[in-house]
C-alpha cells in the first residue's frame, strides 16, 4: 500500500508540474514579441509562438540556426557573419554579462534588413533566479515605425 501511495503521489506531482509548464507556455504565447527563455549556458529552454514562427521563416540565420528549444542561442549569435554580425556578437556578450550579474538587464536596438525591407528591432534581456541557477528572458520587439518616426 505504501508503494502505491508513493507512486500515486509522484503521479500527482508530475501532473501538477505538467499543468504549470502548460500554463507557462500559454502565458508566454500570449506575449507578442519574439520571446525565448535561456538557461545559464545560453541554451534555449522555452520559446513563444512568435519566436517559433520566426524560426520557421528563417531556418538558417547567418551560418547558424535561429532555433528553438535545445539550441545554444549564444553560439548562434557568436557565429553570425556579415551584416548585423557585430550587433549579434554584442548581444551574446551582453547576455553572458546579464547571466553572470544576475538580475541585470540589457537593451539594444538593431537593424534586421532583408529582401529590400528596412526593419528595426529592440532586443531586451533580463535575468532571474530559478532555483539554484540563473535563467534569462530574451525578447525581440519590432520597432521599425517608431525608429523611422524619430529620424523624420
Amino acid at each position: 500500500m505504501a508503494i502505491e501511495s508513493v507512486q500515486d503521489r509522484a503521479k500527482v506531482e508530475a501532473y501538477g508540474r505538467r499543468k504549470i509548464e502548460m500554463l507557462a507556455q500559454a502565458a508566454l504565447n500570449f506575449v507578442t514579441p519574439l520571446t525565448a527563455v535561456l538557461n545559464s549556458e545560453g541554451v534555449i529552454i522555452l520559446v513563444n509562438s512568435a519566436w517559433r514562427s520566426a524560426a520557421m521563416l528563417y531556418p538558417k540565420l547567418k551560418g547558424g540556426s535561429l532555433g528553438c528549444e535545445g539550441v545554444n542561442y549564444l553560439a548562434v549569435c557568436e557565429k553570425a557573419m556579415g551584416l548585423g554580425s557585430e550587433e549579434a556578437n554584442k548581444v551574446a556578450r551582453s547576455i553572458r554579462h546579464v547571466i553572470a550579474d544576475n538580475l541585470k538587464t540589457f537593451t539594444s536596438k538593431y537593424p534586421c534588413h532583408s529582401n529590400g525591407d528596412k526593419r528595426w528591432f529592440e532586443v531586451r534581456v533580463s535575468a532571474y533566479q530559478h532555483f539554484d541557477s540563473v535563467c534569462c528572458v530574451v525578447t525581440h520587439m519590432p520597432i521599425t515605425e517608431a525608429t523611422f518616426k524619430k529620424k523624420n
